[in-house]
């Protein structure tokens, strides 16, 4: 492997913006940020016979940093049912673990479409304002092995996932705060067993690893603040205003992933 300055200092740039808008969407929304990495990586990362596999591992890559920092900020400020992280924790793991791995032999415009869809309804989700009810965790073990497979397949934390479905329980700070714990444990495994358990990944980041590393320091730099900031708007905001935020900014980005897909086909 050989030192590209050049190629560093694009992914760091490419890393500064990301990170910025990802930590965002951390502290709002409760995502690691796969929605803005994997278009990022897609759209701006050199050339490569597996782009979109490799967009999905790096997304996963750079999310471990995003969910680590906006876990800790929620985590700080009390938005985190602890018990129920422990309780769904075991699914995620499994499903993201095997749907990371899944992401090499997925095609393309498959996984365009799918974030597309999935963004689309998680838009719709938020524009609903939903009762506090009792936990159902019987529902919450049910959906957690799922949730955690599209999560590695699309190389998304699950936050897109995890705070509409704790949303039926929690308000929507402690669903933004439990997913964000949920995530970092889910991403961060099912990427050490994916590096142990099978090569093809390594091979895949060689070709284009000064780009990943530069990017991932970049994000790095700017996101904690970025999500530390959001996050503490949950205490301050009024929900309904929260929540028309992230409905517009889930549109916005379904509309995106659909823009790929077209061009993709």
């Amino acid at each position: 492997m050989e030192w590209d300055l050049l190629m560093l200092l694009y992914g760091l740039l490419v890393g500064l913006c990301a990170g910025a808008v990802a930590g965002c969407m951390a502290g709002l929304a409760g995502v690691g940020g796969g929605l803005v990495y994997v278009p990022v990586f897609y759209l701006l990362m050199p050339g490569s016979d597996a782009s979109m596999a490799l967009s999905v591992f790096s997304s996963m890559l750079a999310i471990s940093i995003t969910t680590a920092f906006s876990a800790r900020s929620h985590w700080r400020l009390g938005h985190v049912d602890i018990y129920l992280s422990l309780y769904l924790l075991p699914a995620l793991l499994l499903g993201a673990s095997f749907g990371l791995w899944s992401a090499l032999l997925l095609p393309e415009l498959w996984v365009l479409l799918s974030l597309a869809a999935l963004n689309a309804w998680v838009a719709y989700d938020y524009g609903r304002a939903l009762p506090v009810k009792s936990q159902h965790k019987g529902l919450f073990a049910l959906l957690g092995l799922p949730i955690g497979y599209v999560s590695g397949v699309l190389g998304i934390a699950g936050g897109t996932m995890l705070v509409p479905l704790f949303r039926r329980s929690l308000s929507l700070r402690n669903a933004v705060g439990t997913s964000a714990v949920c995530s970092v444990m889910m991403v961060g495994m099912a990427v050490l067993l994916n590096l142990i358990f099978e090569p093809g990944w390594g091979l895949l980041l060689q070709q284009q690893w000064n780009f990943i590393l530069a990017t991932c320091v970049g994000v790095l730099i700017t996101m904690p603040t970025a999500a530390r900031k959001t996050a503490s708007w949950h205490d301050t905001l009024d929900e309904r205003y929260l929540r028309f935020v992230l409905k517009s900014m889930f549109s916005l980005i379904a509309i995106l992933f659909c823009f790929m897909a077209w061009e993709n086909g």
